[in-house]
């Protein structure tokens, strides 16, 4: 009975740690943390900013899909002075820095259950 107990247990973890891998590493490879409308008004106001630069659009425009990138077009755009777009930017990178650590959390958490769940079903051959 507490052989089954621990079959099933170990079956449970390592199911649980590949969902909570599966799922860190959906949000941390296959979502964008900017919404499409969000880093095309980006785009758009570099390229009307710094048109004349291909320079500058070559290493401008693939940063739009950053938080902070979008918060600071937005800020020039729209004129504010430096305490406000920096707080702006602030705000933006710190609801990316979340995003990241749940997505982190969940690889690490599911990363560690499949451990758990491999150890538990060692142990219990091992005591057969």
């Amino acid at each position: 009975m507490a052989q089954a107990n621990t079959a099933s247990r170990s079956i449970l973890l390592s199911g649980l740690g590949v969902l909570a891998l599966a799922a860190g590493l959906y949000l941390q490879f296959n979502t964008n943390s900017v919404p499409t409308a969000d880093q095309q008004r980006c785009e758009k106001i570099v390229l009307d900013n710094y048109g004349d630069s291909p320079e500058a659009k070559a290493s401008l425009l693939p940063k739009c899909n950053e938080p902070g990138m979008v918060a600071m077009m937005d800020a020039k755009a729209n004129g504010s002075d430096a305490t406000t777009a920096a707080q702006s930017i602030a705000s933006a990178n710190q609801s990316d820095i979340g995003f990241t650590a749940l997505s982190f959390g969940l690889i690490g958490a599911g990363i560690g259950l499949m451990f758990s769940g491999v150890a538990a079903r060692l142990r219990a051959k091992k005591a057969k």
